[in-house]
């Protein structure tokens, strides 16, 4: 009997996204320190800036005003978020040439499984010739720089991402405990601050903290999350790309005004056409 093949799981995730699209539709960016805005008018916070502007210091969550004295050079722009659909829409129809399985994360990330690859479609070519070429494509096609990470479970392949960017990363079957040894257990999507503290608590700072800790004391303190983040610390945690189709649960309609608005009857007007909205959808 033959051995099931290991899992490789590819992240694609974009490059400082939004101000990257924004550079994919106006060119005269292109070089340029940019950032996007939030808020009404788009000039409240910082919502993506591109690693040109981060160098100036500027971050998601910095105030625009203080990104201008900080960049004066710096290009601010207003967000275009139907722009960003549809720019992810043309990137997702690339990946989907590349895998038979694409699991969508957000709005600029996706996972694909590229287990068997090795054995059925790229033998000459290497996983990363075959990933930069993915990466290549979206970039001259869709205008948007990628990064990407390739591992033996979604976990894997997010860090490995994280690592490269920008760039591509692989952690070679087999070599997954040794790449995560020295990495802070802040890096892994999804620990969140309270979990952290609970870890560090047990003397838990990285991966190869936990990797040496009794599993019983991570599954009795944070249940089948700490048994599987044990295994993972380990390299044994396998999983694979499910994509499920869920019914919607729920629906929403939202508008956000462009001033601040006192009255309370002009508030019920908007909140009169909310709701037809919503109707609309309902029907």
């Amino acid at each position: 009997v033959s051995e099931a093949p290991q899992l490789r799981i590819l992240h694609v995730d974009g490059d400082t996204f939004f101000a990257s699209c924004e550079i994919a539709m106006d060119a005269s960016l292109s070089g340029r320190p940019v950032w996007v805005g939030g808020g009404r008018k788009g000039d409240g916070i910082v919502i993506a800036a591109n690693r040109l502007a981060k160098r100036f210091g500027i971050k998601t969550g910095t105030a625009c005003f203080e990104a201008k004295r900080l960049c004066p050079h710096g290009v601010l722009a207003k967000p275009h978020y139907d722009d960003y659909r549809r720019i992810s829409r043309n990137m997702f129809r690339v990946m989907e040439r590349y895998t038979p399985t694409l699991l969508p994360a957000s709005i600029d990330e996706g996972f694909l499984d590229l287990t068997a690859m090795e054995r059925y479609v790229w033998r000459k070519p290497s996983a990363a010739d075959y990933v930069n070429r993915l990466r290549e494509e979206i970039e001259r096609t869709v205008g948007v720089p990628v990064s990407a990470g390739l591992g033996g479970s979604m976990w894997a392949a997010k860090l490995a991402t994280s690592a490269a960017k920008p760039g591509f990363c692989e952690i070679p079957p087999g070599r997954e405990r040794e790449f995560l040894r020295d990495r802070p257990l802040s890096e892994l999507a999804g620990c969140g601050k309270q979990r952290e503290r609970a870890l560090a608590a047990l003397g838990a700072h990285t991966f190869g903290d936990v990797a040496r800790m009794p599993s019983i004391l991570l599954r009795k303190r944070f249940g089948i999350w700490g048994q599987q983040l044990w295994l993972f610390a380990r390299g044994e945690w396998t999983e694979p790309v499910e994509v499920e189709e869920k019914d919607r649960t729920t629906i929403s309609s939202s508008t956000t005004l462009p001033v601040d608005e006192p009255d309370y009857d002009a508030g019920l007007i908007f909140l009169l056409s909310e709701a037809a909205r919503l109707t609309g959808q309902l029907r």
